[in-house]
């Protein structure tokens, strides 16, 4: 029997289910008596978590957004409508199906499958295991999960059991079998009248989650679906991100995130990555597209200390390749990578990582093709929850010095490093910066690769990373294609004057209708300025960003965001000018990615704008026609339909601006 609102996650002890009954009575009897607040403080004292052998719950860290896993019990009377809308908000659940019922409903089983849920055990026939033979509760979890298994492939060692009747002997009996019990902390009481109200139970469950909490309801349960609104909208309000069951025990390795940027504007013979990782909980891997109608042949000289791992390949004509660094160089915290290849491809690495308890997410940056011996970085913080680290490669025969110089207002630093020859060096720039915000330059005496890599908690609540290559050229005029003041959606422009004297900056916003905003102001010599686009603009629009100025300077763009179900950020530097081609080798839309691609026209005339999508089984062509100053915000997915693997081109004169957005939910061990 479920105590209602109650943490049952360790089970009844070592009592049989009479006794369970008999102490479940004893706890609702005085629980009549109490307020609600009472209630809380009672049950958030009970159970803890519960350890899976072998995967551990991650040690949360302090300042990651709280994890909450929603679970449904049996199958019985299923309300459709609980998979749509837990879709809609991007979540996924748990389910713990019975057996019987799973055979007998096989669609729903596979659908549930296709949206990412856990499907688990929950016994054959629904009995109690403590009034059962050991023999019979072996039977009852292998029957159940030989359906689950041959109906989604999924194999996972857990089971819930029916009723929450457990003790010694069955936890005995099915570890000895491979399961282990997932009980929970908070129980909807939607699978038996309560004399507390959706909107009282809403309310305790919302106030009483906490990092980590297994939440319990019953897919035919009463007022289940209003329960799971109420708490999804309550939790979404506290800051609490959605994740499996597997997930939260480390059985499964989803990360989340999402990145923006610009493309390519030419294909090129030489790429260089300067930042890279293979370590646990990091997965890299670089995607490059050939564009041409022949094969190219490729070599990627991956880089780690002294070491040197070369691959060598061929990129069929028009189609992507995808380098797994980890495979090649595995368990490595610093890498490298020098692409050489005999014709014209485009290059772009992504890395995606999980340094546990929520704090997941992924970047992804094109090949530096030219290496230089200055480099811009305008934004940087040492702000409570950021971590920003330089990586610098000296792809050259001889070792360069590289002079690092951290600018604030008012305030500067500077740091000299050390590059040996072919060799990557990793300066950690929180300790070094004299300010909370400032920007970076990097000088060399020989030209190098620079990459600034940042791991964030932004706000306490949204967790990510983002990677941005140092800029070499000033320019008096910058495009930024992709912008919205959305529910979720925080961005902000940072600029820098590497010049002798001051200038004037104009920062334009331009919405799809009649919004605009536009800010001025000077900018002294060597200084830097970081603006809120937010403010700028009413809330809901999504705008294009032009940066000009009478000097040359550097800007870049940052933002935060909450989607759904996914939280990250990115960092990039803008487009120098409209260009008539752009090329992006990394691209999916399946398997919990999304991408857009933005198009914006900066021309007061209209234009048209050619786009194929390179998939695995061919080619797919669109026109779109852009409007005088314009943009249009396309949906890979509705026109190339569910690809793993996708790459895009882009062509139009008199030239566009070009971004790609992608969110995803991926697996780290895939």
């Amino acid at each position: 029997m479920r105590r209602m609102l109650g943490g049952a996650r360790r089970g009844n002890g070592g009592g049989d289910g009479k006794q369970a009954k008999s102490a479940s009575r004893a706890v609702r009897s005085r629980v009549r008596a109490m307020p609600l607040v009472l209630l809380a403080s009672l049950f958030l004292a009970g159970g803890l978590g519960l350890s899976v052998p072998g995967a551990a719950r991650p040690v949360a860290y302090a300042a990651s957004p709280p994890r909450v896993a929603l679970t449904f019990d049996d199958g019985y009377g299923l309300d459709h409508r609980l998979l749509e809308f837990l879709s809609s908000q991007g979540i996924r659940a748990s389910a713990f199906l019975i057996g019987s019922w799973a055979q007998r409903n096989p669609s729903l089983v596979q659908e549930m499958n296709a949206l990412g849920w856990d499907v688990c055990n929950h016994t054959w026939s629904h009995s109690f295991l403590t009034r059962v033979p050991d023999e019979q509760i072996v039977s009852e979890l292998n029957a159940c999960q030989a359906v689950i298994g041959s109906l989604t492939g999924q194999h996972w060692p857990l089971f819930r059991p029916p009723g929450g009747f457990i003790d010694d002997r069955v936890r005995a009996v099915a570890a000895a079998a491979g399961y282990t019990p997932v009980m929970w902390d908070l129980d909807s009481g939607d699978s038996r009248g309560v004399e507390y109200s959706v909107p009282e139970r809403v309310s305790f469950m919302v106030n009483a989650s906490r990092d980590g909490s297994i939440l319990l309801f019953h897919f035919g349960g009463k007022h289940t679906y209003e329960l799971v609104t109420g708490v999804v909208q309550g939790l979404r309000q506290r800051g609490f991100c959605f994740v499996t069951v597997t997930e939260l025990y480390g059985l499964k390795n989803l990360v989340r995130g999402g990145d923006s940027g610009p493309g390519q504007a030419a294909p090129s013979r030489e790429f260089i990555f300067a930042e890279g990782c293979t370590s646990e909980g990091f997965a890299e891997r670089i995607l490059v597209f050939n564009p041409h109608s022949e094969a190219v042949r490729l070599r990627a000289d991956l880089h780690s200390g002294g070491e040197v791992r070369s691959v060598e390949c061929e990129v069929p004509p028009l189609r992507r390749i995808t380098i797994d660094v980890n495979r090649e160089l595995p368990g490595r915290g610093e890498v490298a990578a020098v692409l050489l290849a005999d014709g014209e491809v485009v290059a772009e690495r992504t890395v995606l990582f999980n340094r546990g308890a929520g704090l997941t997410g992924g970047f992804t940056a094109t090949g530096i093709s030219c290496p230089s011996r200055i480099h811009y970085f305008p934004e940087g913080t040492a702000l409570e929850g950021f971590e920003e680290y330089l990586a610098l490669f000296n792809p050259g025969p001889m070792d360069a010095r590289a002079e690092l110089e951290l600018v604030a207002d008012g305030a500067s630093r500077s740091e000299s490093v050390e590059v040996p020859a072919r060799r990557r060096v990793t300066v950690g720039l929180k300790g070094l910066a004299p300010q909370p915000e400032y920007s970076l330059v990097v000088r060399s005496d020989n030209p190098l690769a620079a990459e600034r890599s940042r791991y964030f908690t932004f706000q306490n609540l949204v967790t990510g990373g983002s990677v941005s290559g140092g800029e070499a050229q000033p320019r008096p005029e910058w495009f930024f294609a992709d912008g919205t003041t959305r529910g979720g959606f925080q961005a902000f422009l940072s600029v820098y004057n590497p010049c002798t004297e001051t200038t004037w900056v104009s920062v334009s916003l331009k919405g799809g209708g009649e919004e605009a905003a536009e800010e001025r102001f000077l900018l002294p010599a060597g200084a830097r300025r970081s603006l809120s686009l937010n403010p700028l603009l009413p809330p809901d629009t999504d705008y294009t960003l032009r940066v000009r100025s009478l000097l040359p300077i550097i800007a870049e763009r940052s933002f935060y965001f909450r989607k759904g179900n996914i939280v990250g950020g990115s960092g990039t530097q803008g487009t120098r000018e409209p260009a008539e081609s752009w090329y992006f080798a990394e691209g999916s839309t399946d398997g919990g990615f999304s991408e857009s691609l933005v198009l914006w026209n900066p021309w007061k005339v209209e234009e048209e704008a050619e786009v194929r999508f390179y998939t695995g089984d061919g080619m797919v062509e669109r026109s779109y026609l852009l409007p005088e100053e314009g943009k249009l915000v396309v949906d890979v997915a509705a026109e190339a339909g569910r690809c793993p693997e996708l790459s895009v081109e882009v062509r139009s004169s008199p030239g566009v601006v070009a971004e790609r957005l992608l969110y995803f939910e991926a697996d780290l061990r895939r």
